[in-house]
């Protein structure tokens, strides 16, 4: 017997919005059926050929987990994490793995407290995972990204980075991990009070000319 989820069970299980899961539809990725009433339901069978099962690995297949990270929301919002999942998707796809869960967040690449690799690292130590696919190493970690790679490596999980060389102009990211290395020294030096004014400052004086 065919078993069908619903839009929400889909999202939880991939840890996707509702816009990408829409994306997904309009490129074919999903392909789900119209109930009365227009609500879509989508086949468990497809969601395990397409995205694989931790449970079952078919025709002995790779399981991996899928990182995306922007720094800011302006950058969510602008689309360029919906992107990148979209891009590591579709290679995790060309490469006939099983993509067991993607793990997606806003946050700052030198962040130590990050919930969502917090919780990518959690399940590489329980979980038969062999692949981490992420963009560039900047995206796992600004600085350490050997540790966590080591930390992986223990755990018979290899990072796969799709892009080799990102570029690196004095972009709004870069800026934003600044101003955070920043903000964190000043906050051990004055107080979390006097943190918040020295960033609210230097974003005010525009330090660093983002658009260079």
């Amino acid at each position: 017997m065919t078993i069908f989820l619903t839009p929400k069970q889909v999202m939880k299980k991939f840890n996707i919005t509702r816009p990408t899961l829409l994306k997904w539809e309009e490129k074919g990725i999903l392909n789900p059926i119209r109930l009365d009433g227009g609500h879509r339901r989508y086949s468990q069978d497809e969601i395990n050929k397409i995205f694989g099962s931790i449970s079952v690995q078919e025709n002995n297949k790779i399981n991996c987990v899928i990182y995306a990270r922007v720094s800011t929301k302006k950058q969510k919002d602008a689309g360029n994490l919906e992107r990148q999942i979209e891009r590591l998707v579709k290679y995790a796809k060309s490469k006939n793995y099983n993509i067991v869960e993607i793990y997606q967040e806003v946050a700052s690449g030198i962040n130590e407290n990050r919930r969502e690799l917090h919780r990518m690292l959690k399940r590489i130590e329980n979980d038969d995972i062999q692949i981490v696919l992420s963009e560039y190493k900047d995206r796992i970690a600004r600085f350490g990204y050997e540790y966590i790679e080591r930390y992986c490596k223990s755990h018979k999980t290899k990072i796969e980075l799709i892009e080799q060389q990102e570029e690196k102009p004095l972009n709004e990211e870069m800026v934003e991990d600044m101003i955070s290395i920043i903000t964190s020294f000043s906050g051990r030096l004055y107080g979390q009070k006097g943190a918040k004014n020295i960033k609210k400052a230097m974003k005010k004086m525009k330090i660093i000319d983002i658009k260079q």
